[in-house]
């Protein structure tokens, strides 16, 4: 799958708020761009559920996930997506690498990494928007607002994301590969 390189995004996430980079920063953008793209093994995977919720909370197969500002989040959603999208281990060693040698380069891996998975988010939601026939809410993930990071390790088994996607959870709910999103996605179909 080709992930196109959302240069908008690399600038914003190396701090070129309303600047463009210079020459020298956007020829070493597309050379890390392309070793990324070259290393990189994107997948996405998503499973869709019923759900209650009440004021704070939002349950999920028997599973409460305890956020007021995602039950608001999902209004008007007549079922919801466990989302989750990675670029792989390799994308992780490319960016350790430099990380250990050339700090300018790990910083460019690190955004161009993050653009790359946006982007990979991106395609992953149109396809769901396709499948199911239906328009979406924008993604909502663990560690957002005040629903805790912790919520990821209940995320992670409902949508089995080591088993489906080879992407594991540390004690601190730290996912590897770091290039990884999950995201409830509020799921709107006309036929309420």
């Amino acid at each position: 799958m080709l992930i196109e390189l959302d240069r908008k995004n690399v600038a914003v996430f190396l701090g070129y708020r309303g600047m463009k980079p210079d020459e020298k920063t956007e020829k070493l953008i597309d050379e890390i761009y392309e070793e990324l793209l070259s290393v990189a093994d994107p997948k996405y995977i998503y499973k869709e559920y019923d759900f209650s919720k009440t004021e704070d909370e939002v349950c999920i197969n028997g599973v409460a996930f305890k956020s007021r500002k995602l039950s608001y989040h999902l209004k008007n959603s007549n079922s919801i997506c466990l989302f989750g999208a990675t670029l792989g281990h390799g994308v992780d060693t490319v960016i350790r690498k430099y990380s250990l040698s050339d700090t300018v380069r790990a910083a460019i891996a690190q955004s161009v990494g993050a653009a790359m998975v946006e982007t990979l988010c991106n395609i992953g939601c149109e396809q769901i928007k396709k499948d199911l026939s239906c328009e979406i809410r924008p993604r909502y993930s663990p560690g957002y607002a005040d629903l805790d990071l912790s919520s990821q390790k209940e995320f992670f088994s409902l949508l089995e994301m080591t088993k489906r996607l080879g992407v594991s959870l540390n004690e601190s709910c730290v996912m590897s590969p770091t290039k990884t999103v999950t995201a409830f996605v509020g799921i709107i179909r006309e036929d309420k």
